[in-house]
C-alpha cells in the first residue's frame, strides 16, 4: 500500500460524466487538486449514448471550452430526425412521411464518437493539472470526513493505492459504486418497460445516399446523415447516428411490453432489423464492428448529492430513456450542481452549501419526473406520423422553453430560481400527463378506424417551425413573461389540434376563438375528449362569441350563439333583418379569424 495522497476531489470513473466534471471543476477553481479513477487501461470500446442535443453542447462550449475540439474532431448534429413507414413495414425511405429540418438548426449539437472523446479528455485533462488514473479500479469507499478511497493498478501484479479526498464524485454509470457502497437502492423504473440493442458498423449507406432529387430538395439539400435519425414504429424506434470516420450506430429501442423481449442477441437484433425494408437498404454491405444490449433502461436513486460531501452524477444516479438524447443533458444538470456545491462549501458559506443540497436534489428529482413521463405509455403512439407530430411539437417546445433557455441564461445553479420552478412542477406533471392521455387516446382512436398509418407516406413536417419564434429569443437573458406564455400556448395549440384530429373537424385548431378558450388549466384538467366534452366545449365557444358580439352591440338582443357540428354558427334573438345581418357577419368574421399556426 503506497503512502496516502489527499486531493480536493477523487471523482470515480473516467467516462464523459467524469472527465466533464473535473474539466469543469479546474476550470473554474484552477486551485482545486482533482483525481480521476477510471477503471479501464485502454478506453477503446464503443459506448452507447453518442448523441447530443442543446444543452449538453452548450455546457461543453462554454462550460468545458471544447467547442473548437469538437468541430474538428466530432460531427456537428443536424437536428433530430423522424421517419414513418406503412404497416408492412415495406416503404423506401424517400417515401417515409418525415418529420426533421431544411437547415443546420441554429443553436448547435453533435454527434460524438464517444471512445475517441474520452480518450482525447485525457489528455486535455491531464494537460490542465488533472491526475488521471487509468487501469485504476476502485476495490474500497469509504465514506467519511474526508473519504477515503483504495484502488488497484498494474497490469501482472496489482498495486494498491490509498487516497483521500474532501469530495467523493460517482461517475461510474450502472456501476453505481457510491450507492453499492452506502446501501442506497437503486430503482428499477416499472412504469417504463423499455430495453436497447445496438451495434456499430462500417461501410453503411448514410441518409444522404438516396439521389432523388425531389427528396433530397424537401430539405433543401442539407445533409440528413448529420441527424440523429429516427425510424419509428408501434412500439419501438431504430436509430441511425453517423460518427466520426465511417461509423454508424445502429439500435433499436423497444417497448418490451408491446413487442416481447426477443432482441437482446447479435443474430435477433440483425435478423429484427431486417424485416424494415429502409433499414435492408441502409444496411446492405455494412460491415459488424460490435454489439450490445441493456435488458432494462430506466432507474432512479433516491439522492443526488449529499451534505457528507459526495454526488452522483450521470448514469451513476439516473436514466431514463435515450429517445430524445437527454443523457448528456443529465450530465451537464448534475455537474452544474456539483460545481455549484463544491464552491460554496469551499468558500466556507455553510447555509448555502445545505440550501444547495436540498434544493438541487429535489430539482434533479423533477428532471427525472418530468423527462420519464415523455415517454411511459407514449411508445405505442410511435408509429403514427399524424399522432407523433403532436406529440414532438409540445415536447420540443417545452425543451426550449423549460430547459434550454434557463440552462443558456445561467439559471441553473440559481436557487431561489429553482425553487420558484419547483412552484410549478406539480402543473407541469399534470399537464404532461393530460396531453400523454390525450396522444395515447388518439393513437388507439386512429388504430381503431384503421387510420393509425394514414399520414405515414409522403409528407413533410419542418421540425424546427415549433420554436422559430424562439430563434432571437433563446439566450444569456430570460424573459419569464414570454418564456411561460410559450409554454401555455404551446399546450393549448397542441391541444386544439389533439382536438381537431380526435373530432374530425378539420378547420378547428388554428382559430383564435378556440385557442383562447384552451388555457393551460383547461387543457390540465381535460380529462377525455368525448360527446359529452366536445358538446361542452362548444357551448363554451358559443358563450365567448356572444360575449364578443354583446360588447360590439351592446343593444342587440342576442339570447344564444351556437357553434353547430359543421362549424356553421346559429344566433338566436329577437334581431330585425338589418341588424341581425350585421351582426352575423361580424360573428362570422370573429368566428373565421384564425392566428398562424404551423
Amino acid at each position: 500500500m503506497s503512502e496516502m495522497t489527499t486531493y480536493d476531489v477523487i471523482i470515480a470513473g473516467g467516462g464523459i460524466a467524469g472527465a466533464f466534471l473535473a474539466r469543469q471543476l479546474k476550470l473554474e477553481r484552477p486551485s482545486l487538486s482533482i483525481l480521476v479513477l477510471e477503471q479501464a487501461r485502454d478506453i477503446d470500446n464503443l459506448k452507447v449514448g453518442e448523441s447530443t442535443v442543446e444543452v449538453a453542447a452548450h455546457y461543453m462550449i462554454t462550460r468545458l471550452n471544447l467547442g473548437t475540439y469538437l468541430y474538428q474532431h466530432q460531427l456537428p448534429k443536424n437536428g433530430l430526425r423522424f421517419f414513418f413507414d406503412n404497416a408492412d413495414k415495406s416503404l423506401p425511405l424517400t417515401r417515409m412521411s418525415e418529420i426533421g429540418s431544411d437547415h443546420m438548426p441554429y443553436c448547435p449539437s453533435f454527434q460524438l464518437e464517444r471512445a475517441a472523446l474520452e480518450r482525447d479528455l485525457v489528455d486535455l485533462n491531464r494537460a490542465i493539472g488533472i491526475d488521471v488514473q487509468l487501469g485504476a479500479k476502485v476495490v474500497e469507499v469509504a465514506v467519511g470526513s474526508p473519504h477515503r478511497v483504495v484502488y488497484e493498478d498494474g497490469e501482472q501484479e496489482k498495486v494498491r493505492h490509498e487516497v483521500s479526498a474532501r469530495w467523493l464524485c460517482d461517475a461510474t454509470g450502472r456501476r453505481h459504486l457510491l450507492p453499492r457502497a452506502l446501501g442506497h437502492k437503486v430503482h428499477k423504473e416499472e412504469r417504463l418497460p423499455t430495453a436497447a440493442a445496438w451495434g456499430r458498423y462500417r461501410n453503411v449507406a448514410g441518409l444522404d445516399a438516396p439521389t432523388d432529387p425531389e427528396w433530397r430538395q424537401r430539405v433543401r439539400w442539407t445533409s440528413r446523415h448529420l441527424s440523429t435519425n429516427h425510424l419509428m414504429y408501434d412500439g419501438y424506434w431504430i436509430w441511425f447516428i453517423p460518427l466520426a470516420g465511417d461509423l454508424m450506430s445502429v439500435g433499436v429501442v423497444y417497448d418490451k411490453s408491446r413487442i416481447g423481449d426477443s432482441v437482446r442477441t447479435k443474430p435477433a437484433f440483425e435478423a429484427f432489423l431486417r424485416e424494415h425494408r429502409a433499414v435492408r437498404d441502409l444496411m446492405e454491405g455494412a460491415v459488424f464492428e460490435d454489439f450490445q444490449a441493456y435488458a432494462h433502461l430506466p432507474y432512479r436513486s433516491d439522492v443526488y448529492f449529499s451534505e457528507d460531501r459526495w454526488a452522483l452524477t450521470g448514469e451513476a444516479g439516473a436514466f431514463t430513456d435515450p429517445f430524445y438524447s437527454p443523457g448528456s443533458d443529465f450530465i451537464a444538470t448534475a455537474n452544474e450542481f456539483i460545481a455549484s456545491m463544491i464552491a460554496s462549501d469551499l468558500d466556507g458559506d455553510a447555509e448555502a452549501f445545505r440550501t444547495k443540497v436540498a434544493t438541487y436534489n429535489d430539482y434533479y428529482r423533477f428532471k427525472y419526473e418530468s423527462t420519464i413521463r415523455l415517454y411511459i405509455d407514449l411508445y405505442p403512439i410511435f408509429g403514427s406520423y399524424d399522432v407523433f407530430r403532436l406529440k414532438f411539437w409540445l415536447d420540443f417546445n417545452n425543451y426550449y422553453n423549460l430547459v434550454l433557455w434557463p440552462f443558456m441564461a445561467g439559471k441553473l445553479r440559481d436557487v431561489a430560481f429553482l425553487r420558484d420552478e419547483l412552484r410549478f412542477a406539480d402543473r407541469i406533471l399534470m399537464a404532461q400527463s393530460t396531453m400523454a392521455r390525450q396522444f395515447v387516446a388518439l393513437a388507439d382512436k386512429l388504430r381503431d378506424s384503421g387510420e393509425y398509418f394514414a399520414r405515414n407516406e409522403g409528407l413533410f413536417a419542418n421540425g424546427l417551425d415549433g420554436v422559430r419564434s424562439l430563434e432571437k429569443r433563446v439566450g444569456p437573458m430570460l424573459d419569464e413573461l414570454v418564456r411561460r406564455d410559450q409554454v401555455q400556448k404551446n399546450y393549448g395549440s397542441v391541444f386544439a389540434r389533439v382536438l381537431e384530429r380526435s373530432t374530425g373537424k378539420t378547420d378547428l385548431a388554428a382559430r383564435d376563438l378556440v385557442l383562447k378558450e384552451l388555457p393551460f388549466p383547461a387543457v390540465v384538467l381535460w380529462k377525455d375528449i368525448d360527446e359529452k366534452s366536445v358538446g361542452v366545449f362548444f357551448e363554451r365557444l358559443g358563450l365567448r362569441l356572444k360575449k364578443e358580439l354583446a360588447r360590439e352591440f351592446p343593444t342587440a338582443p342576442i339570447e344564444r350563439v351556437r357553434v353547430r357540428d359543421d362549424l356553421s354558427l346559429e344566433i338566436t334573438g329577437d334581431l330585425d333583418a338589418e341588424l341581425r345581418s350585421t351582426v352575423e357577419a361580424r360573428a362570422f368574421v370573429l368566428w373565421q379569424t384564425t392566428v398562424l399556426v404551423d
